[in-house]
């Protein structure tokens, strides 16, 4: 009893203790707390700019934290600061970022000027980082929303085209259904399928962007060096495409409407083969006994004289409807887009409809806490023009056959050729393609600083074909139907963490760490069936199904990557800069030991006008820096099973029954990663106030362990297989002079030059073996990607007796040469002169098989001096790729108008027209060539041509179809790409339409082209880029004018 009263107030004083120390721990954490509050300000504030307007979504951020916030539809804005010595940053694209200290301000207002240069410009630099331009080490192209607003574009490829050096944008204009190629610093790899660049739409990685609406995207950042490029590693090889969309600003709903209607023509109209001049060749090609052809006055079948261009070619239409809304409140921003195309196009019954929408959604759920939501959708359908059957018929079939059967129904194939206006409106080639894309991005904030962020995306590409070709339009009279679907699903999962802060004020340090997975499958249908009952309804059960797997069946493909990525930037005062970056790629594609590749780069820039010793420059350059980056991405672009030999089901038969065998194609578990590794060296610098800038680039990237389809021996019982043979040099010179020459209050002139001088070298092959693909391109080590591989064409032999030369090889020149009365042979000659002087030496002769040469004959270069022309005398005439070009825009502004216009151009490549040469091969009577052989081809002793005698076709070896330098081009033009001028009303009679601001504005597309090529336009794309400039007959190109409506409300 008294034990337990002795301890009762040691327990007592114990609790009191404990209680004591939690009052006191909650008291102090209360005045923290108070101190806290009392240290945050509250601030509120309008943005504007210059002229007084509100500037809606301008990033306000506290300096040196992740924590702000984004001005209202009306330029207004509230953020809490964590006290008066914080900083304010106001940046907005295309405006000088502005710096403003708290102090014991709570209300500040901001007004931003238009930015002369951007190097204060914020650049996305994929996975949550962005930088300014000011800061930026690697190489890095911008295109924003009001660039694009000015060109009026349709296409990402329009969008792009001309904007940036290193960026070739090859842009199919006239083609419904085309969209173009785009190549980032030229081809960083032989393989057809893996020379494209990635793209990257808000942070999700796509194939292409062909869905996207460029008047849903808010800005385009086109990564170009390898040390930008590789935080994505096994894709950034090639180059990186990234694409930010619209988000929505708080504040009341904005509702963007715009409206265009474009009428086109054919920009180059080719002169054709006339009735008479085709009477004319097959006069000469029966070696001038009276066949002409049917010539009867009375028969309009057989008497008619088609300009089947005039005939199939029509006025094309162009309607294009966009309408966006977008807006917000405090913490849920919005932003939603639709677009709507109709396209009449330039063939007959060649249409295609297209429904574009975007739905951008943002939820702040706590300040720690935000979630985003993107959904794109896309619809495409429209009749697509087989060119072989239809626009290349107009140079095949002979112009005096009647378009219509005398009961009035569309002739169809007559002389062996195909009615071209028949072929487009009877043929049914219908696509029906839909895509759609779904991410949904968690972001949180765990402390100031640093952030996770994860993602999720989904993508299903679904691209269906149906083609009915009436019995009447085909060559044997029977009716065809051919189906086809695929579908690819794609899903994709991100988590990074991304960590900023500056330190003591001049230490700015930033840094990304993170995981990728994803997967994508592709699943493949198609069927043909012959002898349909009815050529109105399509289905497999309407017909004869056709069994071979070449034309139906049935198969699947899949492959799958996971990656870790990490990056950091560093940067002191802004006059130091360095980066850094790794990344791990897994990918299913390779043999279990191949199936890693570790790529790293680094980067630095020195702004070197920063420093005292070079105040000097002061009065001459306001800015100046120098970049280095180095470094590696690797390329996984081959089938998804070529590390192992398949086994291939259906394809062979085994005593009348269908089984199973190993592909043909070998497997190769020993092929790794195909890595890209450059160097990039540049200049930035800033004149007049900030007004001009330059920018000089020279880049140098080679690619080793290059992925290619090799051929085997047939006597391996294979036919191919992946391999890794051999090393591509590419290097250039890039120049981008950005700058706005004058600007005052009512006139301002912007510009963009931009110029490049590319150049590719095959560095090596496996064992140094060269090869030819494509029939007409050399590879070879120490050759380029894309050299013409041919014989020279030097002319048609004048007289029998012109095939004579001396023994080193030049051609001697026949004099007082007498030929028969009916010019079929030389009667005698004087002699022969070289250089103009009498020669009397040896003469010797060039044979084809065996056969002496003789005049109608061409003359081919002899390039080893053999005496034979042969395979052994090709050499490389030409290259298809350019060694120049460039890009020109300018923009004038004046009070309420505006005049924009973008040149663009390309020089030193060639074309090899492969349409005119198959039109003069002579192998048939009813095929027209073109209309100069015609006419001007060698009938007798001394007519001087180009085109050789026709009654011999080419049994002489003088046509040699895709191997003829006479039909390689010079492919260089320049061309006036777009122009628009617009018109802005007055705010005070906008107001009078309900509308915040209106513009119209004409318009016009492809307008002036010059250049020296025969055919239809020069640029066009290409699906294999080891065979470029080959132009077998392309969609043609259409000259554009339109006019067009925005209002904002």
């Amino acid at each position: 009893m008294s034990k337990s009263k002795k301890q009762l107030p040691f327990a007592f004083f114990d609790s009191q203790a404990r209680l004591f120390k939690i009052c006191f721990i909650t008291a102090f954490a209360l005045c923290l707390s108070v101190i806290e509050a009392v240290a945050q300000i509250k601030v509120t504030g309008v943005v504007k700019e210059s002229n007084g307007d509100p500037l809606p979504g301008v990033a306000v951020k506290v300096k040196g934290s992740q924590s702000g916030t984004q001005t209202n539809v009306n330029g207004q804005f509230s953020l809490t600061v964590p006290g008066p010595d914080a900083v304010l940053s106001f940046s907005y694209i295309g405006f000088v970022t502005k710096d403003v200290k708290v102090s014991n301000q709570t209300a500040i207002n901001v007004t931003l000027v238009e930015n002369a240069n951007d190097l204060d410009e914020v650049v996305v630099l994929g996975y949550g980082q962005t930088s300014t331009k000011r800061d930026l080490t690697g190489s890095q192209s911008s295109v924003t929303s009001k660039d694009i607003a000015e060109r009026q574009p349709v296409t990402l490829f329009d969008a792009l085209q001309g904007q940036a050096s290193g960026v070739q944008v090859v842009n199919d204009n006239g083609d419904p259904m085309g969209q173009g190629t785009i190549q980032i610093r030229g081809a960083s790899s032989i393989n057809a399928t893996g020379v494209g660049p990635l793209y990257v739409i808000d942070g999700v990685i796509s194939e292409n962007g062909n869905f996207v609406n460029p008047q849903d995207i808010e800005s385009i950042e086109i990564l170009k060096d390898i040390a930008s490029a590789s935080i994505y590693g096994a894709r950034g090889a090639n180059g990186v495409i990234l694409i930010t969309t619209k988000k929505g600003k708080e504040g009341k709903p904005l509702i963007a409407g715009q409206y265009t209607f474009t009428l086109g023509e054919l920009a180059h109209k080719i002169r054709t083969t006339s009735a008479d001049e085709l009477r004319y060749y097959r006069m000469i090609r029966g070696g001038g006994i009276n066949f002409a052809g049917n010539v009867d006055s009375v028969n309009p079948y057989l008497n008619a004289d088609n300009d089947y261009q005039d005939l199939l070619f029509r006025t094309s239409k162009k309607h294009v409807a966009n309408l966006s809304l977008s807006g917000g409140q405090k913490g849920l921003t919005y932003y939603a887009g639709l677009n709507y195309t109709d396209n009449q196009a330039l063939v007959l019954n060649s249409w295609m409809k297209r429904v574009q929408s975007k739905v951008n959604v943002t939820y702040q759920i706590s300040p720690k806490l935000s979630v985003s939501n993107n959904l794109a959708f896309a619809y495409q359908t429209g009749n697509i023009i087989n060119l072989g059957n239809s626009a290349k018929q107009i140079f095949e079939r002979n112009p005096w056959t009647s378009l219509y059967r005398p009961d009035g129904e569309l002739a169809g194939v007559i002389e062996s050729k195909r009615n071209p206006v028949a072929y487009a409106l009877l043929d049914k080639n219908l696509d029906n393609n839909y895509v759609s894309q779904f991410n949904t991005q968690f972001k949180y904030k765990i402390i100031d600083g640093l952030s996770f962020s994860t993602m999720f995306t989904a993508n299903l590409d679904n691209n269906n074909n149906r083609e009915v070709v009436p019995a009447r339009i085909t060559t044997n009279g029977i009716s065809e139907g051919f189906g086809s679907s695929q579908r690819k699903v794609y899903w994709e999962s991100q988590s990074v963490f991304n960590y900023e802060k500056i330190f003591n004020k001049v230490h700015n340090f930033s840094a990304v760490a993170g995981f990728t997975l994803d997967r994508r499958r592709t699943d493949n249908y198609k069927i043909r069936v012959t002898n349909l009952l009815n050529e109105d309804i399509f289905m497999s059960n309407v017909g004869t199904i056709d069994v071979n797997t070449a034309q139906t069946g049935t198969s699947a493909t899949a492959n799958s990557n996971v990656s870790i990525l990490a990056r950091a930037n560093y940067s002191y005062q802004g006059k130091y800069m360095l980066q850094g970056t790794f990344r791990r790629d897994g990918s299913s594609r390779f043999g279990p030991n191949s199936k890693w590749g570790d790529f790293f780069s680094t980067g630095a820039a020195w702004r070197f006008t920063s420093e005292k010793f070079m105040e000097w420059t002061k009065g001459i350059i306001d800015d100046g820096k120098l970049r280095f980056s180095v470094g590696s991405a690797g390329n996984d672009a081959i089938g998804n099973y070529m590390s192992y030999t398949t086994v291939k089901f259906g394809d062979y038969y085994y005593n009348g029954q269908l089984g199973a065998s190993a592909d043909r194609v070998l497997g190769n578990s020993a092929i790794q990663w195909e890595t890209t590794t450059a160097t990039n060296y540049g200049i930035d610098l800033s004149f007049l106030k900030g007004r001009v800038t330059l920018t000089a680039e020279y880049y140098d990237k080679i690619t080793k362990d290059l992925l290619y389809t090799s051929e085997l021996g047939k006597e391996s019982g294979k036919y191919q297989v992946v391999t890794n043979l051999g090393k591509i040099q590419n290097k250039g010179f890039e120049l981008t002079v950005l700058g706005t020459p004058i600007a005052n209050k009512d006139f301002v002139w912007d510009v963009n030059a931009n110029m490049t001088l590319p150049k590719s070298k095959i560095k090596e092959l496996a064992n140094g073996t060269s090869f030819i693909t494509g029939n007409k391109w050399l590879v070879k080590e120490g050759g380029k990607i894309g050299d013409f591989y041919l014989f020279i064409n030097e002319g048609v032999y004048q007289y029998d007796v012109s095939n004579a030369y001396t023994p080193d090889n030049q051609r001697l020149t026949p004099v007082d040469v007498v030929v028969s009365a009916d010019g079929k042979s030389v009667e005698s000659v004087g002699g022969y002169t070289l250089n103009g002087q009498p020669y009397t030496g040896p003469i010797t002769s060039k044979y084809y098989n065996g056969v002496k040469l003789q005049g109608g004959d061409t003359i081919w270069q002899d390039t080893n001096n053999d005496g034979t022309i042969d395979d052994n005398d090709k050499v490389i005439a030409g290259n298809g790729l350019p060694t120049f070009y460039f890009g020109l825009n300018n923009t004038f502004r004046y009070k309420q108008f505006s005049l924009s216009f973008l040149f663009n151009g390309q020089f030193g490549n060639k074309v090899y027209n492969a349409v005119a040469n198959g039109q003069n091969t002579t192998s048939s009577t009813y095929t027209p060539p073109i209309w100069d052989m015609a006419t001007t081809s060698w009938f007798r002793q001394g007519d001087i041509t180009q085109y050789p005698l026709v009654s011999r076709q080419d049994t002489r070896g003088s046509i040699r179809n895709n191997y003829n330098s006479l039909y390689l081009e010079d492919g260089s033009f320049i061309r006036l790409s777009s122009a628009r001028l617009a018109y802005t009303l007055d705010k005070k009679l906008a107001s009078k339409i309900a509308a915040k601001s209106a513009t119209v504005y004409l318009f016009g597309q492809n307008l002036l082209t010059w250049t020296n090529y025969s055919w239809f336009d020069p640029e066009f794309s290409t699906s294999n880029q080891l065979q470029p400039g080959n132009d077998t007959g392309k969609y043609p190109k259409v000259r554009e004018f339109g006019l067009g409506l925005n209002v904002n409300f």
